[in-house]
């Protein structure tokens, strides 16, 4: 069975390198051009692992969080922005509203993936709780 990883994040790029990276590893990668969007595509499903992008239009990544623990408050998600971001005050907030953790772009791929074992796995999810 395929995990299931959703992506939001209005940067076309960067659902694409998640695509390339992780469908040939046997991932299903689901998008979402903003958090209006991923919102309602997580009530309608549960996915092993949230990627929300920190910054995007119509709803930014702090409030789509909140919005998508209030709807499933188990739901696995890493919150991700851009390293030359001066005011990334929203890390020590993400990790409080329950995200697992803080990914600066550009990510590392292998850290991307040690990410994704993490959080997808029960092990390795106890070190992030």
């Amino acid at each position: 069975m395929k995990r299931k990883i959703l992506i939001i994040d209005d940067e076309k790029g960067i659902k694409d390198l998640f695509r390339f990276l992780l469908e040939p590893l046997n991932y299903e990668v689901f998008t979402a051009d903003d958090g209006v969007e991923g919102v309602e595509m997580v009530k309608q499903q549960l996915f092993d692992l949230v990627f929300l992008d920190v910054h995007m239009p119509r709803m930014r990544g702090p409030e789509a969080l909140r919005h998508i623990k209030e709807i499933r408050p188990e739901q696995g998600v890493v919150v991700f922005s851009s390293s030359s971001d001066p005011n990334f005050e929203f890390e020590s907030q993400a990790v409080k509203l329950g995200a697992f953790t803080c990914l600066y772009k550009p990510a590392d791929i292998n850290e991307i993936l040690d990410v994704i074992e993490k959080t997808t796995s029960t092990r390795g999810r106890e070190a992030f709780l």
